[in-house]
């Protein structure tokens, strides 16, 4: 009996204190940036084009993704012109998910189970109508069975990346900045306004080499 209340009360702590309590999803994010040395001094009003040639402009994931991105951009300071004609950077966007590798694991998880008997004091197991107690109170069994259980368990790590180019109106290069990030979620829509926004300050700049940063999403209340 000491056992049982001893689980239960393990139970219950861990439904009080992990329950409720908030998650914060972080993300590992490499970025490289490069520039021309006077991209800084560049006017930076511009317009957004799809750097694939399969990227439909009107989908309305790459809105979506646009309208982030611009967001964002305002916040650099930069200003989106009234028409693309008046541009004086052409950053050409993208953003996609490609599968990297496939990880799968066997493992053994203990496997454990309660069973409780209950016993009556009167008319079982005793000619005399006796039975756990001499005074008629109930007893209780507990039994503990443990073992071991296989599983297999398979993970994907995908990389999710974010590219953006800025050109002059004559085709010219200005700067780029390269975003990525390895993991095992699929949804983009939820990833690629994070990768953005954490390379955010990079527009524009030389980072010489990658830089490696974790990202976090907003903390999430665990269900």
């Amino acid at each position: 009996m000491k056992k049982l209340h001893l689980l239960l009360l393990i139970i219950t702590t861990l439904l009080i204190t992990t329950g409720c309590s908030p998650i914060t999803p972080k993300y590992r994010v490499a970025i490289d940036a490069i520039s021309i040395p006077e991209a800084t001094s560049i006017p930076k009003r511009y317009t957004v084009k799809p750097l694939g040639e399969n990227t439909d402009i009107n989908s309305l994931k790459f809105q979506e993704q646009v309208t982030v991105l611009d967001e964002v951009l305002k916040q650099q300071n930069y200003t989106k012109a009234t028409s693309p004609s008046f541009a004086k950077q052409i950053i050409y966007f993208d953003y996609g998910i490609e599968t990297i590798k496939q990880e799968t694991e066997v493992y053994q998880r203990p496997r454990m189970s309660i069973g409780l008997g209950f016993g009556h004091s009167y008319g079982y197991g005793h000619p005399y109508g006796f039975y756990g107690h001499p005074f008629g109170f109930h007893h209780y069994d507990t039994f503990w069975y443990e073992g071991y259980r296989g599983y297999t368990r398979t993970t994907t790590f995908y990389n999710r990346y974010v590219t953006l180019l800025s050109k002059d109106p004559n085709g010219k290069e200005l700067w780029r900045v390269d975003i990525a990030s390895v993991g095992e979620s699929k949804n983009l829509r939820k990833i690629v306004p994070l990768l953005i926004r954490g390379a955010s300050s990079y527009f524009g700049q030389n980072t010489q080499e990658t830089i490696k940063l974790v990202v976090k999403d907003r903390p999430q209340k665990r269900e």
